[in-house]
């Protein structure tokens, strides 16, 4: 039974280790190289911890070894199973929904934070059915509520906006 233990414990480790340090450790042990997502961390985690403790809960009911060991098996192949169709699902989910920063390109966006010529401020792009604030940089000034669209990306987290409308060259022109 001790054996099992350490087995389903070994694999709640390896579940700890992907929460906090997940791509190092993928980086680390280079799984991608044996089939992908087959043989990722989650589904290795999931066939130990389920191996281990199905074989614990096995040899609790019927106390024969060979029997916990099949069960551990069976118990820890649909776990890993379970755990790799979930993280394809999550990979591919994220995937058709996130917001790519060149699909920002022409979208709206609303200042949130004036932004001063050549400073930055803060908008909120709309775009694929989403919300995302963004610092954003401007050749004029443009006061918090102005409706904007994005004309470039500056980096990562920060956009090229122009006014929707045409800004007056200067106040006496209001």
């Amino acid at each position: 039974m001790a054996v099992f233990v350490t087995i389903g414990v070994i694999g709640l480790l390896i579940v700890l280790l992907a929460i906090l340090l997940g791509d190092v450790v993928d980086g680390l042990l280079d799984l991608d190289m044996l089939g992908g997502d087959l043989f990722s961390l989650a589904g290795i985690a999931a066939f130990l911890g389920a191996f281990g403790f199905g074989g614990v809960i096995s040899l609790g009911i019927v106390d024969v070894t060979w029997i916990a060991v099949v069960v551990g098996i069976v118990s820890g192949l649909l776990a890993g199973i379970g755990a790799t169709a979930f993280t394809r699902w999550l990979k591919r989910s994220e995937s058709s929904n996130t917001f790519k920063s060149h699909s920002m390109i022409g979208s709206t966006a609303r200042v949130i934070t004036d932004i001063p010529a050549g400073g930055f401020g803060e908008v909120r792009i709309l775009g694929s059915g989403q919300s995302r604030k963004r610092a954003a940089r401007s050749a004029v000034p443009l006061v918090a509520g102005t409706e904007v669209w994005v004309s470039g990306i500056v980096s990562p987290t920060a956009v090229e906006v122009t006014p929707s409308r045409e800004l007056p060259a200067s106040p006496e022109q209001l």
